[in-house]
């Protein structure tokens, strides 16, 4: 995604050890959702496998809490290496960046909806001084370029 001697940025993002406090909130959420499956299942054997199902679901369901994230930007695009997959988007092809001081929306949507799934979420792990005019740049040079 990258040819030689061009600006490369990349940095990683780990929730879980950035907020230690919601971590062990989250934690405690899940293991009482287990436990209340466990329970409602009633049959000791069966509500043990359950509640270990529902522990496994949402721990994979908040993978990008409890595992690092790598990003990478560089001249042509960002992409993000999680957990459960990469996905990688180009300059180009991008509308909107909605963000605040922890993250964005990288969207190649004109507008955004509910189900606006195309993008790619950016946690900014406190380098958002450095990140957001990193974006901002590379998409209006990419727009320049496409006019």
């Amino acid at each position: 995604m990258t040819t030689p001697n061009e600006d490369i940025l990349e940095w990683s993002v780990h929730p879980l050890r950035e907020r230690p406090g919601r971590a062990v909130g989250t934690c405690l959420i899940i293991l009482a959702c287990g436990l209340l499956v466990a329970v409602a299942v009633g049959d000791p054997t069966g509500g043990v496998l359950a509640g270990g199902a529902a522990i496994l679901f949402l721990i994979l369901m908040l993978n990008r809490f409890f595992l690092p994230s790598y990003y990478r930007m560089d001249g042509v695009g960002i992409a993000v290496r999680h957990p459960i997959g990469t996905r990688s988007l180009r300059w180009v092809d991008l509308r909107r960046f909605p963000h605040n001081e922890s993250g964005g929306y990288l969207s190649t949507r004109e507008r955004g909806g509910m189900f606006d799934s195309r993008g790619i979420s950016v946690l900014f792990a406190g380098r958002g001084d450095e990140i957001v005019p990193w974006i901002k740049s590379a998409m209006d040079r990419s727009r320049e370029a496409g006019e």
